[in-house]
């Protein structure tokens, strides 16, 4: 069984759901992106169809037949006979011939036993078609069958997909649960190495592991010191600008890109009512500008300036 740091709260509610034998069909978990919601998901899925945990691997590597996961597709599908590349630039949505295609599926008994689970990572990326696809599903859903809805931003889900699921909030870790998260997904890091993971992943723990293996301390120092001035003279924006859009920093692109709305967010949450309406508007901004930077492949340079801009607009909010 896999050990779901930090959430123990949000999992006995779902278990004790379970056991009661009246699970209900959707479930929405939402919240930050990186704060172990996919993990929760493989987790539920497994305790549906896997209860006697029988094909951990399986559930592991996501092969077992009846959990089915749902997200972006690569821009060019890899050839016949290639393995998927992690790395290769995927679509900006989910299509909605990717929900009919799950809809054929569940005509079908499933698998392995009584019930299926389809994971849906991230419903936000749902296209609008799609989404209305889903809805039906949600509807009317195949006895056995159960939708699990990853959300980085639920409100923005429809109001009628919202309303047939149930939803469950998951918050930022605290040290001691992202230390213990860490040291299991990163046996081999030194203690030094995890503490600065601590600090930089700010509660979530997969925003972290983006992290591991980067020399990303002197941009997160960037990042603050936008944030603390204001940059009024453009010069830090800059810097970060010629930092990270050469080609040898890709990775660390990506990174920064998922760490500001995580930085704007935590930012947020520590501002009085009157200042946090800004700030959580310029969360949504710099996720959405995260999402499609990558997705649409924009110009590094403007999308870099554009971040910076967001960070510095929190100092006249704080």
């Amino acid at each position: 069984m896999t050990r779901i740091f930090g959430h123990d709260a949000i999992f006995d509610s779902f278990a004790r759901a379970q056991a009661s034998g009246r699970l209900h069909h959707g479930w929405i978990l939402a919240g930050p992106r990186g704060v172990g919601k996919a993990g929760f998901a493989a987790e539920a899925a497994r305790m549906l169809v896997d209860p006697e945990n029988r094909y951990p691997s399986m559930v592991a590597h996501r092969t077992h037949p009846d959990i089915i996961w749902v997200q972006r597709l690569p821009k060019e599908a890899p050839k016949e006979g290639e393995d998927p590349d992690p790395d290769a630039e995927l679509k900006r949505s989910i299509a909605i011939d990717q929900i009919r295609a799950v809809q054929h599926s569940l005509t079908t008994r499933p698998s392995m036993g009584p019930n299926r689970v389809v994971i849906i990572d991230a419903a936000d990326d749902l296209e609008r078609g799609g989404a209305n696809a889903l809805l039906k599903s949600l509807e009317e859903p195949p006895v056995g069958t159960y939708f699990i809805l990853v959300s980085h931003a639920s409100d923005r889900l429809l109001p009628t997909i919202r309303s047939r699921c149930q939803l469950l909030r998951f918050e930022p870790l605290d040290d001691d649960a992202m230390r213990q998260a860490l040291v299991q997904a990163l046996p081999q890091a030194a203690a030094a190495e995890i503490d600065a993971l601590v600090r930089s992943g700010r509660g979530l723990p997969g925003q972290a592991m983006m992290l591991a293996g980067l020399d990303f301390g002197a941009i997160e120092a960037i990042t603050d010191d936008i944030v603390r001035s204001g940059d009024p003279t453009n010069s830090l924006r800059h810097k970060l600008a010629e930092t990270l859009s050469t080609k040898n920093a890709q990775a660390s692109y990506e990174a920064f890109l998922r760490f500001v709305p995580a930085r704007i967010a935590a930012i947020a949450r520590s501002m009085d009512v009157a200042n946090a309406a800004g700030a959580v508007d310029a969360f949504h901004q710099a996720d959405r500008l995260a999402a499609r930077a990558i997705g649409l492949t924009l110009d590094k340079q403007a999308v870099l300036l554009q971040m910076g801009t967001l960070l510095a607009g929190l100092q006249k909010r704080g």
